[in-house]
């Protein structure tokens, strides 16, 4: 495994978890309660259905990885994704109520800079 193929093992597991099953299965008075969001309740299907195809795109990248090639436009899709969601969580205050989900974007929106910036040493196999 490389470290690059190893940032999308984590960021598609992790988000599947924590992120898309819960949008996915969970009451939607339940998931009201926790974002604070009011209204018609597939808001919260479909946000968990955007959330599987941005999944589906991580894991793509495992196919260039498997052809030796860095996944370079999934690594600035992550990039873009996860910082964002960093800046909204952050500008939103919303980091407060959901700390480890904060450190976990920044975490691997650092992880993919990083990649990045040295894309030989991420494409280098771990072990």
């Amino acid at each position: 495994m490389t470290a690059i193929g190893l940032i999308l093992t984590i960021k598609i597991g992790v988000t599947t978890l924590l992120m898309a099953g819960p949008f996915l299965l969970m009451p939607e008075r339940r998931l009201a309660e926790i974002t604070g969001v009011t209204g018609n309740g597939s808001i919260f299907r479909l946000y968990g259905i955007a959330i599987l195809a941005l999944l589906t795109g991580y894991a793509s990248g495992f196919w260039t990885i498997s052809e030796g090639r860095f996944p370079w436009g999934i690594a600035v899709m992550g990039v873009v994704s996860n910082t964002g969601a960093a800046m909204v969580l952050i500008a939103s205050g919303a980091w407060r109520k959901t700390p480890a989900i904060t450190g976990f974007v920044v975490a691997v929106s650092l992880a993919l800079v990083l990649a990045l910036l040295n894309s030989s040493y991420a494409m280098a196999p771990l072990w």
